[in-house]
């Protein structure tokens, strides 16, 4: 069990767990709270066609953009449980002397997000608090699910094939091009390299929506996770965990950007433990992978067979070296910057 202090990311797996464990739910609740399960799934209304798919995420690595990224962060997770996005509620905490001027960017930041994939911006709450030192964006994202598209780890089987799309740590590339700037071109990238890595923000950009509405509905399609803090190397021992199956990665096989290879190599970061939305996880069926990467294709989405889920419960067989990581590359850069000043 762990104990002791925690540093700056997401709580150590085991940790939320054991708090997780034992948590009662009503009879209406689908899928609950678990480690690598990307949202919570209610059927408020028993019979119904249509479940209630909910995710809650904060935006607290960056305050650039933090608005564009509460809503897409959040509407990934519904997507990847079959479901599509509709109504989005925001908490801004703002420290104290914050210009009216930011508020207005991060509230354009939202609705022209929300506007981008169809989201309604229902409510939320705003505050200045002296309880934060910069903007701190918390989004909560409702979506509909058809019962019978709804997606879950549970669904996963020896044997499934296990695809990656776009490229790993596309929106730790783009937080790293916004925020390091100067720690950038001190390690020897240009301007025109730094702006490059930037653009990722947009192109290929964050948000899985298309790649899961391009699959959704495939036959054999079991399951999809969005890998987020933590990089991809996490998220394959949180599906391992989901689905309480085994997992051999072809870690080779990993696609990392130009971009993103550049940037980590200049801040001695490992791309696999980068933050990682704008990729996609997905489960498939042996026989549906072909199909999986040739929906993909058309669409313009690369993607790759990475490795196939086998027998034992949340165990690995790394073709190479799968990096552990206590916590997000980003946050450890952020930590020792900090030290250094």
């Amino acid at each position: 069990m762990e104990s002791g202090p925690l540093k700056a990311g997401k709580l150590p797996a085991g940790l939320l767990a054991s708090l997780l464990h034992g948590m009662t739910t009503g009879p209406e609740v689908l899928l609950d709270g678990a480690v690598g399960f990307d949202a919570t799934v209610i059927d408020f209304t028993p019979g119904s066609a249509k479940y209630l798919v909910a995710k809650t995420d904060p935006i607290t690595f960056t305050t650039d953009r933090a608005g564009y990224y509460a809503v897409h962060v959040n509407a990934n997770d519904i997507a990847c449980m079959g479901g599509v996005p509709r109504w989005f509620l925001a908490t801004a905490l703002l420290p104290d002397d914050t210009e009216v001027g930011m508020v207005r960017e991060i509230f354009e930041q939202i609705e022209d997000a929300c506007v981008s994939i169809g989201v309604s911006l229902v409510g939320g709450h705003t505050e200045i608090t002296p309880a934060v030192n910069r903007p701190i964006v918390i989004g909560c994202m409702l979506g509909e699910v058809a019962a019978s598209g709804l997606l879950s780890p549970r669904n996963a089987r020896a044997g499934d094939a296990l695809i990656l799309t776009q490229g790993v740590a596309i929106e730790g590339t783009a937080v790293l091009a916004r925020e390091a700037v100067g720690q950038l071109l001190a390690a020897g990238l240009t301007e025109v390299g730094i702006a490059a890595a930037a653009d990722l923000l947009d192109r290929p950009g964050i948000s899985v929506l298309s790649a899961a509405s391009t699959l959704r509905g495939q036959e054999g399609l079991h399951t999809l996770h969005d890998p987020t803090e933590g990089g991809v190397a996490t998220a394959i021992r949180e599906l391992a965990t989901a689905t309480g199956l085994g997992l051999e990665v072809e870690v080779d096989d990993v696609t990392v950007l130009p971009e993103t290879s550049t940037v980590c190599k200049a801040l001695g970061l490992d791309p696999l433990g980068l933050l990682a939305s704008g990729a996609l996880m997905v489960v498939v069926s042996a026989g549906g992978s072909d199909e999986a990467l040739s929906r993909l294709g058309k669409e313009g989405i690369p993607a790759t067979v990475i490795g196939r889920l086998v027998d034992g419960a949340g165990t690995f067989e790394d073709r190479s070296v799968l990096p552990v990581f206590e916590r997000d590359e980003l946050a450890r850069y952020l930590d020792t910057e900090h030290e250094q000043f």
